[in-house]
């Protein structure tokens, strides 16, 4: 299964001379924990809300004048929307990240997947292997 079906279109992007400010309120209104810094279709770096916290606001930044530029996460890894689930799953650990921008084969933000999208579909799969053992034991389903 290829992570494409799991990628959330609807990425909370930002340019990197946008404001910590204007990130975290669209944080907010979005109801999401980061934004993808983007130049040209091409994500260029990502900002979680834990990074305004410590980058910004912790240092006694103006979140007004400082720039997503001044405080993203560079160079961000990303996956191919080719990739499989057991990629996410290894990148996350291997790194210790919680979100994966995802792009096409120009490099191009398709989506982003979630440590939380991972684990939903994971227990949809153990759900599933339930079922399957408790038709092979004959019990009943559950309601």
């Amino acid at each position: 299964m290829t992570i494409d079906a799991l990628v959330r279109r609807d990425v909370v992007v930002l340019s990197p001379t946008s404001s910590c400010q204007q990130a975290a309120a669209l944080m907010r209104d979005r109801n999401v924990g980061c934004v993808v810094v983007v130049q040209e279709e091409e994500p260029v770096g990502i900002v979680t809300d834990r990074d305004l916290v410590t980058r910004s606001m912790a240092p006694g930044r103006d979140p007004a004048r400082t720039l997503l530029q001044e405080i993203m996460s560079p160079s961000p890894i990303f996956l191919s929307q080719k990739r499989n689930l057991n990629d996410v799953v290894e990148t996350m650990r291997e790194l210790g990240i919680r979100r994966l921008p995802v792009v096409d084969a120009q490099n191009r933000l398709k989506g982003i997947i979630a440590i939380d999208d991972v684990l939903i579909e994971l227990s949809h799969q153990l759900g599933a292997l339930g079922v399957a053992i408790q038709r092979e034991l004959g019990l009943p389903s559950p309601p």
